[in-house]
């Protein structure tokens, strides 16, 4: 005779309802529909960030850093991250950043288009924020996404650029061009024990733009307004709206990193003949 756990594995055979293996915990479950491979518990471990509490960063909780009065200047517009850096997100890091566990890259792009989403609703014309331009009516979005790129040391080290690969999965999704704008000068040491101003001395001229930064930007801004997928009206100042470039990072910590890729990138709006404004996006806000 069959038990009743046979008969009940066969009945959720029939329905088609089999759990599978989850890369990330390894327990057999059901999977998760919106980020396949991980099962529904893994999914509902993740520490979204749904409503930031500092507007400039991201930052879910009080930040300390953003309250500071003379150490702010920043050459983008604003961070918004995904989830919060916590020892579950710590570990889908490692596994994908230091172990080349491949299996991760479709989950953390996944989650990067989810907080884009967020950071669209958030900027629409609708929304509740303090950064759009006067007069602007459309909805809002970016014209490009770049990352940030590691140094011949770390890409030898890994074998890849996290940051370059969570960026290009995103842009797939968006359909918004990817463009490799940013080289990274000089190589740094690892920033994990850096005080913050450590990692801002650490980080300044550490980028520059690439040899085709600027004639990937002006082909970026006409496809845009070709596809009539950036609206054209004049602000107040009867000045263009800006080319709005995407910076994709993993981890948001002090904003040295993303505050130096920035300001590289917006050495070149008098070349370019309007402003540029840099929004960025990391996977974690620690």
């Amino acid at each position: 005779m069959h038990s009743l756990k046979q008969i009940l594995d066969k009945a959720h055979g029939f329905l088609g309802t089999t759990a599978e293996i989850c890369f990330a915990c390894g327990k057999n479950a059901p999977l998760n529909r919106e980020f396949a491979g991980i099962c529904d518990a893994c999914a509902r471990a993740i520490p979204w960030i749904i409503r930031p509490r500092c507007l400039a960063c991201g930052r879910a909780i009080g930040c300390p850093d953003c309250s500071r009065t003379g150490l702010n200047e920043r050459a983008f517009v604003m961070n918004r991250s995904a989830v919060m850096y916590n020892g579950l997100m710590r570990e889908w890091l490692a596994q994908y950043k230091y172990r080349g566990n491949e299996r991760y890259a479709g989950l953390l792009a996944g989650m990067l288009a989810r907080a884009y989403v967020l950071m669209e609703r958030e900027l629409s014309p609708e929304g509740r924020n303090r950064h759009l331009r006067g007069g602007q009516m459309s909805r809002w979005m970016v014209h490009a996404v770049t990352s940030v790129p590691v140094s011949e040391v770390r890409l030898r080290e890994r074998g890849f650029n996290q940051a370059e690969a969570m960026a290009t999965g995103l842009a797939r999704q968006i359909k918004v061009p990817y463009l490799r704008l940013l080289q990274r000068k000089r190589h740094t040491d690892k920033q994990s024990f850096k005080t913050r101003m450590d990692r801002m001395r650490d980080m300044e001229d550490a980028f520059v733009t690439g040899p085709h930064a600027i004639e990937l930007m002006s082909r970026a801004l006409a496809a845009a307004a070709s596809q009539k997928r950036m609206n054209m009206v004049l602000d107040r100042s009867n000045a263009l709206l800006p080319l709005r470039v995407l910076l994709i990072d993993d981890i948001y910590t002090t904003g040295s990193t993303v505050h130096a890729c920035a300001e590289a990138l917006r050495k070149h709006e008098k070349a370019l003949g309007q402003p540029i404004e840099v929004y960025c996006l990391t996977w974690a806000r620690s």
